[in-house]
């Protein structure tokens, strides 16, 4: 007997979820559901529970947090292993947050790999919002395998599904009348950015927001293109959600980007599922999470259900299906076994006597240390007092930190209105981070520092409204002058 798959998600009075039936070799979509609140209910537990009973009895079930509940970080890491990444991405995650992660859920999602180094994709929750997310859940019956975040889903749905053309970038825009999410996705699928944005494009009864109340949220996605705009050559716009279902939220849309969009319901989903999908975008998030349960290539979503939200429920459902498949595959793996134990004798007496070589040689530098461990910690070291040089101006002929500054303060006319709250460099280039006054003051102070003929080219990554309605936080990346291609 198949497996049934319930992928849901919950926006303001709405639920919506996606139901398909999984076996060894097939997946196929079985429909698709959405419920809407009662006025006399507190919550959404009654229009769970009716969801519930009118999808039937399901074996896993998979939810996805309100993504405005959620901060999402894009790591690079400089290992590959699982394990050490389990250990490190919340203290990194923790280093570009303004609060500590002690009372909150972290998970991430591997997605991306280069040489030696990791790209993942860590989320944060408050512990309590969780818990309330899985309470409401509760009430319903339904206790899920999986509690993930849907604009990722979204990002490995639109990568995979491409009808048949070139692969080119993704900007996925989903959203409903309480928020959005903005996503872009590079030609290879890997996530480049992930922002939510609190608000929709457009109102509870399906009719556009006025123009005025759709500028941030328009500007955030504006911003979000430009500012990767160099990396890719050419991305697709993609409307998906509810905004998805009203053509003048995607005409607005395509007439702030200047740039065709299309919905999430126009894609050939025939390579991922069998069976009918929707041909709107309202349930594209639902069916994207639904790709976490696939038979084969499953996409990797992240799961919130870890440490003390670990799932401990029965994943229901007749396997007798893989029964054939995994006795095979035991059989392989013993085969497998039997082969590797000849030679691990002697391998690990060799390894002995190479850990023992390594330890003479790096233990007067850095003192006992894990020979398996010995490579990185050296690099991290010198990379360490590289970094202290570097900020003191030692052992550098040129762009001191020192005379960084001394051209910045030149440049810069006297009561500018920018606040610097943080000042970076490395070899060729110098971060600057803080707040102005206005969009204006960011662009003069961008060709203040252009006039000062000690940069080179000079591009604001990002500069959004900060929570003080009156500035506007920005970051700056100006590369040295005599560091760019081609200077003397």
């Amino acid at each position: 007997m198949a497996q049934r798959i319930l992928a849901l998600e919950m926006t303001g009075d709405r639920v919506r979820a996606a139901v398909a039936e999984r076996s060894w070799n097939s997946f196929q979509l079985a429909g698709v559901y959405e419920k809407v609140r009662a006025h006399d209910e507190p919550d959404l537990s009654g229009a769970l529970s009716r969801l519930a009973v009118e999808a039937g009895e399901v074996d896993i079930v998979i939810s996805a947090l309100p993504p405005d509940r959620v901060a999402k970080r894009l790591l690079e890491l400089p290992f590959k292993d699982g394990r050490r990444l389990h250990q490190v991405v919340p203290f990194a995650l923790e280093e570009h947050l303004p609060f500590p992660v002690d009372n909150c859920a972290v998970a991430f999602s591997r997605v991306g790999r280069h040489d030696d180094h990791s790209l993942v994709m860590a989320a944060m929750v408050r512990k309590t919002d969780l818990q309330h997310h899985l309470d409401l859940l509760a009430k319903a019956g339904l206790d899920p395998k999986t509690v993930t975040l849907a604009p990722l889903a979204l990002a490995a749905l639109f990568s995979r599904a491409r009808n048949g053309a070139v692969p080119t970038a993704h900007l996925v825009v989903e959203g409903d009348e309480l928020s959005t999410s903005v996503v872009l996705v590079d030609e290879a699928g890997t996530p480049r950015a992930l922002r939510s944005i609190q608000g929709g494009l457009m109102t509870a009864d399906g009719s556009p927001v006025p123009t005025d109340d759709a500028n941030a949220i328009l500007n955030s996605v504006r911003q979000t293109l430009l500012a990767h705009g160099g990396e890719l050559e050419q991305t697709d716009i993609i409307l998906a959600g509810a905004a998805g279902t009203v053509p003048q939220v995607r005409s607005l849309l395509a007439d702030s980007l200047a740039l065709a969009v299309r919905d999430g319901g126009d894609f050939d989903y025939a390579s991922l599922f069998e069976g009918h999908v929707p041909g709107n975008g309202k349930f594209s998030s639902c069916v994207a999470m639904l790709m976490g349960e696939l038979p084969t290539a499953p996409a990797n979503l992240i799961n919130f259900r870890q440490g003390e939200f670990v799932f401990r429920g029965r994943v229901r459902g007749d396997l007798t299906p893989f029964y054939t498949s995994g006795i095979l595959a035991a059989a392989l793996f013993a085969a497998l076994l039997l082969h590797f134990g000849l030679g691990v004798s002697a391998n690990l007496h060799r390894l002995n006597l190479i850990n023992a070589e390594i330890e003479k040689v790096v233990t007067p530098v850095l003192g006992h240390t894990d020979p398996a461990n010995a490579r990185t910690d050296l690099k991290n070291g010198i990379a360490q007092m590289n970094h202290r040089l570097h900020l003191i101006g030692g052992n550098l002929a040129r762009h001191s930190s020192l005379d960084t500054l001394l051209a910045i303060s030149r440049a810069l006319p006297p009561r500018f209105p920018v606040e610097i709250a943080d000042l970076q460099t490395d070899e060729n280039t110098l971060h600057i981070t803080g707040q102005a006054d206005s969009f204006a003051t960011v662009d003069r102070a961008k060709q203040a520092l252009d006039k000062s003929g000690y940069f080179g080219t000079i591009e604001v990554t990002h500069a959004k409204a900060g929570s003080d309605p009156n500035k506007v936080d920005f970051r700056m990346d100006a590369n040295f002058k005599d560091s760019e291609p081609g200077a003397e």
